[in-house]
């Protein structure tokens, strides 16, 4: 077995898929940062009247959902500085994905459609994530992605050489690449971004993307470093395989194979003899992934369908369809296939296309017969190209998935994994700090809280015992009064808010206390005495007004009608 060092550096954007998306209801987009949150984090980390905000949202009934999400959003929105603190993943993005973010989502989420067929934009912002190592602090590349795009330039170099049967006796039965492995990457000096993945023509003049997606990539310039092995030279009966694999072959049939196609997609490139080119991961396009001599690019070039808005006239939908510049034409006739290696099936496209080509409305037969009409034709290359760009315009965008591999000696491997590791454990270093204090920062809100429910427990629980013991005293007090005193008591109590004199004085007018009048007439005297406010002689100079004084003489005068 032969190992070797390889150190790859991404030329351009790369985008490994995972099938998994990042979801509007767990991130924030903000100061050009999109900030992936863990939701029960997030709650957690609410104060206490936030959360029960929270929990009396999220029991609202939709019908269609989507109103919920977007209340749920907006409440994230404004409370964003909490979702960032617990933000389990940080990814740069372009000017232009943060300002259609704020449009559509951030400021106002539009509902567009009705009843059944009603849709949302927040639903439609999902960005496709590229590949993380499991604690999501870098990206990484696949030992699969890498050996799959070697296999791709090793069978065309084997094809080429030795031909079809040769290839298929090689990968098929005698299964040469099991004899090749590679790693995933051991260490990286990584970073990702999000922007926009552009579809655009090869050979039209218009250059504005015709489909953009978001989607999360790889940066360019990450570096990544990987070990490469060959191992003896047998299939899986045991028996020496007449093809070998070694580092030469590797360098020269994927030179062969992709530099032709990284210089008419990016600026030609000078390659060193231990360097070597990689178109890997998603929307590194046809050529890149399928082999020169047996390449069948399926393309599709018109579809109609017969509809009623349409009209009956199948000559001018044909035309319609036929909207294709002349040099696209002219160059697609100059892409077909070879005829032999086709199917039944795509031979017959074949002639429908160039039919459709040559003279459109010779199909108008076929049209009128059916209910549409697809039109593909199988190529030698792909006739659009995607480009990672900041904006929706593919203009000096960067293509998907190039990659300078390097052979590397032992010293500057050593020395390269050291520089990388060292990176990568601050990298995880920062991450588990910042986790660490956010989970002590909310467990720190915990035990505060519960301190404070502690406390508030002990108040209410010393105010109940003193309630209950002046409840008991007041009890005490009414069981040593007479039952005119308690009858007082009592009147008193009903309007706490009013003095007593006052009160008491106004009840006996009232005839409230006709029964015993005297007896309380006796006790309104002595209180009043008792509060200074028993006044016989006014020091006003307009005793009229002197309230007490009157107050006074209202007493004296029932009393003595008690003589």
């Amino acid at each position: 077995m032969k190992n070797y060092r390889l150190k790859l550096t991404a030329l351009t954007p790369i985008h490994i898929g995972t099938g998994e998306v990042y979801e509007p209801t767990n991130f924030i987009i903000d100061d050009g940062w999109l900030y992936e949150f863990d939701e029960v984090l997030f709650f957690k980390h609410l104060p206490q009247q936030k959360k029960l905000e929270f929990t009396k949202l999220s029991a609202l009934e939709s019908d269609t959902g989507y109103e919920l999400f977007e209340k749920i959003h907006a409440f994230v929105l404004e409370n964003k500085e909490y979702a960032k603190d617990v933000s389990v993943n940080r990814v740069k993005v372009s000017k232009a994905i943060e300002q259609h973010y704020n449009k559509s989502i951030a400021k106002k989420v539009q509902v567009e459609g009705r009843g059944r067929n009603s849709n949302s934009v927040f639903n439609r912002f999902e960005i496709q994530k590229t590949q993380r190592l499991v604690n999501n602090v870098s990206t990484f590349l696949t030992g699969s992605s890498i050996k799959g795009a070697i296999s791709t330039a090793f069978q065309e170099f084997i094809y080429k050489k030795n031909g079809k049967d040769e290839m298929d006796r090689l990968f098929d039965k005698d299964k040469l690449f099991k004899n090749l492995s590679i790693s995933d990457s051991i260490a990286q000096k990584a970073n990702s971004e999000i922007g926009y993945a552009v579809n655009q023509e090869r050979f039209e003049t218009e250059d504005d993307a015709q489909i953009s997606t978001f989607i999360e990539v790889n940066s360019k310039d990450s570096e990544y470093l990987v070990n490469l092995s060959i191992k003896n030279f047998h299939n899986d009966d045991n028996q020496k395989v007449k093809e070998k694999i070694t580092k030469e072959k590797i360098i020269e049939a994927c030179n062969n194979h992709y530099k032709l196609i990284y210089n008419s997609k990016e600026s030609a490139i000078k390659l060193k003899e231990n360097q070597f080119l990689l178109s890997i991961g998603k929307h590194s396009g046809a050529r890149a992934v399928t082999i020169d001599g047996l390449r069948k690019v399926l393309v599709k070039l018109a579809q109609i369908s017969n509809k009623r808005d349409e009209g009956n006239d199948s000559e001018k939908r044909v035309e319609r369809l036929h909207k294709k510049s002349y040099f696209e034409n002219e160059m697609i006739k100059r892409l077909f296939s070879d005829f032999e290696l086709l199917d039944d099936k795509e031979k017959r496209d074949f002639k429908n296309a160039k039919q459709f080509i040559d003279s459109p409305s010779d199909l108008e037969w076929l049209v009128e017969q059916r209910k549409s009409l697809t039109i593909n034709a199988i190529l030698i290359e792909e006739t659009t190209v995607w480009k990672f760009s900041e904006t929706k315009n593919a203009n000096h965008a960067n293509s998907f998935g190039w990659v300078l591999c390097e052979f590397i000696d032992e010293k500057s491997f050593d020395s390269t994994l050291k520089s990388f590791n060292e990176y990568g454990v601050n990298l995880i270093e920062k991450y588990s700090k910042r986790q660490k204090e956010i989970i002590e920062k909310i467990a720190f809100q915990k035990e505060e809280r519960i301190k404070l429910a502690l406390a508030r427990e002990e108040r209410l629980k010393q105010e109940a015992e003193e309630k209950a013991k002046k409840e008991a005293q007041e009890k005490d007090k009414l069981a040593s009064m007479s039952p005119l005193e308690q009858k007082i008591e009592k009147l008193a109590k009903k309007e706490p808010n009013v003095p007593k004199i006052t009160l008491f004085l106004k009840a006996i007018k009232n005839g409230n206390f006709d029964k015993e009048k005297c007896d309380a007439l006796n006790i309104l005297k002595k209180l009043m005495k008792e509060n200074k406010k028993w006044k016989e002689k006014s020091t006003k100079k307009n005793p009229k007004k002197d309230k007490e004084y009157k107050n006074t003489l209202d007493v004296i005068d029932m009393i003595k009608t008690c003589i």
